[in-house]
């Protein structure tokens, strides 16, 4: 395939999946949520969203290099995931991730509380059902079975921006065992690419002090005149 046949294809990819966007369900009601979710014909393998978006992903732009970084196709889902090497893979997250300890590499990051695989399915569902708004990538360690890292990217729909998108990264984290493979940086610079191509105005994320430097290294900057505030209910 030449240059140009390619970029065409990524370019008909990048407006299928804008278009979906488009069609979001307004995420804010929730109600009938739950029955609509209960209805459907959820595989045990189901991925949060299509990883054929892996494909519009260009290596050559990383702002760092990575040992391996390739799109292949799984024989058991028929789905394309990325081979990362050593046993690791890239991928959306799957509704049987519960049983790969995803919930304990939460607890990682924040308190989780007592979390359930009913709990874990029933909001894998109700994210699912929001399609195109929760782009939660992960990296398994297939040999092991385990998720090991993940990073969560939140389309965030507007009606400002000629009704343009605004994307949110949240809950990155990698398992100890894992650390300084450079995973995080990966998923950034994934994610970050994934945000450009669905047409988001902007970007932005929360993070302690100590890590500012790591996400600079990606663009991210602390905009004069801006005040992050916040309010907890628990």
């Amino acid at each position: 395939m030449s240059v140009s046949e390619n970029c065409v294809q990524i370019d008909l990819l990048k407006d299928k999946v804008v278009a979906n966007a488009q069609d979001l369900v307004n995420n804010n009601h929730m109600t009938g949520l739950e029955s609509k979710a209960q209805k459907l014909s959820l595989d045990e393998n189901d991925f949060l969203f299509d990883p054929v978006i892996f494909n519009m992903i260009k290596p050559c732009e990383f702002k760092f290099q990575y040992d391996r970084f390739e799109v292949i196709r799984s024989e058991s889902s028929q789905k394309n995931l990325v081979d990362l090497g050593d046993g690791l893979i890239l991928r959306p997250l799957k509704r049987d991730d519960f049983k790969r300890n995803y919930i304990g590499l939460m607890s990682l990051l924040s308190v989780v509380g007592e979390v359930s695989q009913e709990d874990f399915e029933k909001r894998f569902d109700q994210m699912k059902q929001a399609a195109n708004t929760y782009f939660i990538c992960v990296v398994e360690d297939i040999n092991k079975q385990l998720v090991i890292a993940s990073l969560t990217l939140v389309y965030e729909q507007k009606f400002i921006r000629q009704v343009g998108a605004r994307g949110r990264f949240e809950d990155m984290v990698v398992d100890v065992n894992y650390r300084g493979k450079r995973l995080s940086k990966l998923l950034l610079d994934v994610v970050v690419q994934l945000s450009n191509a669905l047409g988001c105005y902007k970007i932005s994320l929360e993070c302690k002090d100590h890590l500012r430097k790591h996400y600079e290294q990606f663009g991210f900057v602390v905009e004069e005149g801006q005040n992050y505030l916040c309010r907890r209910f628990i």
